[in-house]
């Protein structure tokens, strides 16, 4: 029986969100969950708003983590050292959850158990999703005999997987050309190979996850997303490494 799950969640400058990020979890049905927030640099202040709900959580400290960076590694990277510190064979469920984004079903962590106990071959398990702005959707079914590479995106938002399917994966994988890890578009190219070497996978026609239209002024939203398209085109021509 897997008995929790792990939400990871990458953050820069998200102290405007985090609380309400943290009352999503607290919301739950299942109090079952672990939170660990990688504070990548953020030059507001959500390490002192993360600190806070440390201390907020009075008796149960031990299940909100804080891991501060001590140079900046953007999301893909972060995620990574910190799944380094499983063993290669751990089955512990891990949920990614964005710092500016929200859980917005109290039963997700009941759901996502429910899940992969039912189905012990369960290794990537994604659901439904709204977008902030006009209540868009766009995770879908994968079929089972299609590699995800050569598939549109459909597994958004929420992205789940056991950390021992993530363990297979080389490192090479969520880097460019020159062995310089992504920065951006880290969702593909993090899940992609987890989709490709789950033994069983599945989507999961809930919605659980409100996901947030980035505000950013316009002129660095397409600097962001130009990065974002280069890192989707060159994960997918390649290809699992």
């Amino acid at each position: 029986m897997r008995k929790s799950v792990c939400f990871v969640t990458p953050t820069y400058n998200a102290s405007h969100h985090l609380w309400e990020c943290y009352e999503s979890l607290k919301e739950q049905s299942n109090p079952n969950w672990e939170w660990v927030i990688l504070n990548d640099m953020s030059n507001d202040d959500t390490f002192e708003i993360a600190n806070k709900i440390v201390m907020s959580e009075d008796g149960k400290r031990e299940r909100v983590t804080v891991w501060n960076h001590d140079h900046k590694k953007f999301a893909l990277k972060g995620i990574y050292d910190y799944l380094k510190n499983y063993n290669d064979f751990s089955e512990q469920i891990i949920a990614i959850l964005d710092g500016d984004d929200a859980l917005c079903n109290e039963n997700t962590v009941d759901l996502i158990l429910k899940e992969y106990n039912t189905n012990p071959k369960l290794e990537a398990l994604w659901t439904a999703h709204s977008w902030d702005i006009n209540g868009m959707n766009i995770s879908k079914d994968l079929p089972g005999n299609i590699n995800p590479y050569q598939y549109p995106w459909v597994s958004s938002h929420l992205k789940t997987f056991k950390v021992n399917v993530f363990k297979k994966i080389k490192k090479e994988n969520f880097m460019d050309l020159d062995g310089n890890w992504f920065e951006r578009g880290y969702d593909q190219a993090l899940y992609l190979p987890i989709l490709y070497n789950a033994t069983d996978r599945k989507f999961l026609d809930e919605i659980c996850y409100l996901y947030r239209i980035n505000s950013n002024s316009l002129k660095v939203r397409d600097w962001k997303e130009k990065n974002q398209m280069d890192t989707i085109r060159l994960v997918r021509s390649r290809g699992y490494v």
